[in-house]
């Protein structure tokens, strides 16, 4: 029976796959660094060695070197930019579908997608920090917490901005929002189909999904809200509970 890697030697691993990723390599050729380098870990660790025998006392150079013989892989990072964007967008699309129509400003039209990459680079600056550094619980969760307030102030910054200077510069009209929200579900069709996932189809469904359901009663337009709202948090806890335990499984 094989004798699983050490719980030092799996955050390791972890951590060096995540810093890769991070960097732009390609996952293929991280995968398999990773499963080599797993490898050596678990034949030092029959020898009683420790992780640092294989990766030195600095982790972090360690990841470093690695990365650093690894060519960037623009295209694969690229090919994931682009559909970041996409699925962002078609949500982004959606949602004005289905509440009132679709109505852009120039100035959305192109913050939108810089607030995007600006949140992009500053998840990966941050997941190559996290990667190569050891940090209590509490600063971990200190500074996921922070990514998430600097993206959502970044496109608060977007729709505040737009409110008070821009005008409408895109307008659909009924055949434009169902053309337009057509695109969208094809979007995230798509979406799933490449990342083999239902994530990008239940999602849409959970957060757009009670609102429909809730506009079609004759609740008080408060309690719509709440409803709608509650059934969509509990539904995304409910996916992703279900969804840890099969990781838990492989």
């Amino acid at each position: 029976m094989n004798t699983p890697l050490s719980k030092d030697s799996r955050h390791f691993l972890e951590n060096l796959r995540l810093y890769l990723i991070a960097n732009g390599k390609n996952t293929d050729e991280i995968e398999e660094i990773v499963e080599e380098l797993g490898v050596h870990l678990l034949e030092a660790e029959g020898k009683d060695k420790s992780v640092e025998h294989i990766v030195g006392s600095s982790p972090k150079e360690y990841m470093e070197q690695i990365s650093a013989e690894m060519p960037v892989d623009f295209k694969g990072y690229l090919k994931y930019i682009v559909m970041i964007l996409f699925g962002a967008a078609s949500y982004l699309v959606m949602d004005r579908a289905l509440n009132g129509g679709i109505e852009f400003s120039f100035l959305e039209l192109i913050g939108y997608p810089l607030a995007g990459l600006l949140s992009i680079v500053v998840y990966l600056i941050s997941f190559r920090y996290l990667a190569s550094h050891t940090l209590s619980m509490v600063r971990q969760s200190v500074l996921l917490f922070s990514l998430g307030i600097i993206s959502i102030a970044l496109f608060a910054s977007v729709v505040i901005l737009s409110g008070i200077y821009g005008t409408p510069f895109v307008k659909l009209e009924n055949t434009g929002n169902v053309v337009a929200l057509i695109a969208a579900i094809s979007i995230f069709i798509i979406l799933s189909l490449w990342s083999k996932t239902w994530i990008s189809i239940i999602i849409p469904i959970l957060l757009f999904g009670p609102g429909l359901m809730m506009d079609n009663t004759d609740y008080q337009e408060s309690l719509k809200l709440v409803l709608s709202s509650l059934i969509t948090m509990l539904g995304i806890l409910l996916y992703c509970g279900i969804t840890l335990k099969k990781l838990k499984r492989v």
